[in-house]
């Protein structure tokens, strides 16, 4: 693909990102909101082609379309020697275009449309660098995604009988009551999507992807899209499916922190910070704080972006390696990009006054102020000081360990199609916590905290930075010898395992009796059983079974209909 080309579709998506802004600033001042529908008819069922734009779709387009058209005009020199990169340029507009499909839309019938794009072009580009690696991580990937495509196709059979997909348009208070079907699956498609416990292990294997693809695909659009799914489902959402959230967003932060800790790739590094911080936005919506997950949202993906954009960078100067004891000492090499790395780490963290501080803090606060319990306080602020203690840790093993290792190629921040979209992106997320802040709560209310709780969230960034300096100078490696424990803390709580291996290992197990029950039939099983005492009856009782199928499924089917009845009247 021609190099303009790249640019052309980079200014595009960057001209209509300021469109996008400017229309969601509009209406988020005029309290307003832009809704488009197109009736197809459908007899009883009322079928529609539905458009909503409102400030959240605006806004979250807008972050989706300026990662993306960074994230080309950055592919434009960091795919330069691939020879798919038109097949690459193909596969990154096609999952902006489902993205899309999936933000402006109300309708739960449309929506899977930008649902199953996300996940079918996710596997085309996990699988992009073809390796057995990546072939396992792919089939991870779209194996786990199709458990929430079936809980979408479900929700969509139980829209069928309102009557109508257009989920802004019903009053669904006494249709939902004591209907705990519909919150679950939404619960559970979001879950699936957003990689939360035990849907988890999918997330780190996908960095077998191109980093261009880990900048948008893991930071702004499908592990964002089950948030924004219970985002725009937040009144389906029963106490009891809030305070399962509640317990699955805090252990997936603990897990995702410990596991970072003990993790040496660098893109699974940031992989699992992505997790996290889903966990945060689970979290701030289990609380009903869809406003300020909302806010988590947007700031967390530009930040999250600019961390693998960065990662990119050092990764191809030190020769292609993604093992961080690789690095060291790379600040001087790359001062640029040392500098926007920081400022993302920083702004992961929470450090006052950059982007990630605006959302966390008052995610934080507001959890402290409503009073939700002893434990998940302390779980909360557990999360945060593991939070600061492997984003510390990954700057220490990258720019500060002189002893790792030096650069095989300085001259990666010379290219200026590299180091422009990171220079972007970090001003682009440095303005976009406190511009935010005035645009989604011009009024915030008044936090009352006591001197203890209000400090709480900044001691532990304190305490927890003394505490990992003093672990940096520990080699984390020599923990195996603690055995199954580090084994366990490693490997994600063994959810790599019970997803793939362990599920493959029980189909192989039992592949010989699934083959009889299954494909070859429950009948003809039980014919090879039976068949030396009476194999004349049997035989004569299969054939007509297999020539009269269709009266057969009939019968079937009018059993159905009749126990429907009976069950309705």
């Amino acid at each position: 693909m021609d190099k303009l080309l790249y640019q052309k579709i980079s200014f595009f998506l960057w001209n209509l990102m300021i469109l996008m802004w400017l229309m969601g600033v509009y209406l988020n001042l005029n309290e307003t909101s832009i809704f488009l529908e197109w009736s197809l008819g459908g007899g009883s069922i009322n079928l529609s082609v539905t458009l909503l734009f409102d400030y959240v779709s605006c806004f979250f387009l807008s972050v989706v379309l300026c990662i993306s058209s960074n994230v080309i005009w950055y592919s434009k020199s960091y795919m330069h020697s691939d020879e798919d990169a038109n097949r690459f340029i193909l596969l990154v507009l096609g999952f902006v275009i489902s993205m899309m499909f999936l933000i402006i839309s109300p309708n739960i019938l449309s929506i899977i449309l930008g649902w199953d794009g996300l996940g079918l072009i996710s596997y085309c580009l996990v699988i992009y660098y073809p390796s057995k690696k990546s072939s396992s991580a792919g089939m991870l990937t779209v194996l786990t995604n199709r458990v929430g495509d079936v809980c979408i196709l479900l929700s969509i059979a139980w829209f069928s009988m309102v009557g109508d997909f257009n989920m802004m348009m019903w009053n669904l208070d006494s249709i939902l009551s004591n209907n705990l079907w519909l919150p679950t699956l939404i619960m559970v498609a979001a879950m699936t999507k957003s990689a939360q416990i035990p849907f988890s292990a999918w997330l780190p294997a996908a960095m077998a992807a191109p980093t261009p693809v880990s900048a948008l695909v893991h930071s702004s659009t499908l592990v964002t899209a089950g948030v924004y799914l219970l985002i725009r489902f937040s009144f389906l959402l029963e106490i009891r499916c809030l305070y399962t959230l509640t317990i699955i967003s805090l252990m997936t932060m603990f897990m995702s922190g410990i596991v970072a800790i003990y993790e040496f790739d660098l893109k699974k590094v940031i992989a699992l910070s992505t997790l996290s911080q889903l966990g945060m936005m689970m979290f701030a919506i289990s609380l009903t704080l869809y406003n300020v997950a909302f806010f988590h949202l947007l700031s967390h993906a530009l930040f999250k972006a600019l961390l693998f954009l960065c990662a990119g960078i050092l990764i191809h100067g030190v020769g292609g390696s993604q093992d961080m004891r690789h690095f060291g000492g790379l600040a001087k090499s790359y001062p640029v990009v040392a500098s926007c790395l920081n400022l993302a780490n920083f702004s992961l963290c929470g450090i006052p006054f950059l982007a990630g501080f605006y959302s966390k803090d008052m995610i934080v606060e507001l959890a402290c102020q409503n009073s939700y319990g002893v434990f998940i306080m302390i779980m909360m602020f557990v999360c945060l000081a593991l939070t600061v203690m492997y984003s510390l840790r990954l700057v220490f093993f990258s720019f500060s360990n002189l002893k790792n290792g030096v650069p095989l190629q300085s001259l990666c921040e010379q290219d200026k199609t590299l180091v422009g979209p990171v220079v972007i992106l970090t001003l682009i997320s440095l303005l976009s916590g406190p511009s935010l802040m005035w645009l989604m709560f011009p009024f915030p209310s008044i936090i009352l905290l006591p001197p203890l709780l209000k400090l709480a969230a900044l001691s532990l960034i304190s305490i927890s930075t003394i505490v990992m300096l003093g672990l940096s100078q520990i080699n984390l490696t020599q923990l195996n010898e603690m055995g199954l424990v580090s084994y366990f803390i490693g490997s994600m709580w063994f959810l790599p395992v019970l997803s793939g291996q362990g599920s493959t290992w029980l189909g192989l197990y039992k592949s010989n009796y699934v083959l009889k029950i299954l494909d070859q039939g429950w009948l003809e099983y039980y014919v090879n059983l039976l068949s030396f005492s009476t194999p004349n009856k049997i035989n004569t009782l299969v054939m007509n079974t297999q020539h009269n199928s269709l009266k057969v499924h009939f019968m079937v089917f009018l059993m159905w209909i009749l126990l429907t009845l009976i069950y309705i009247f």
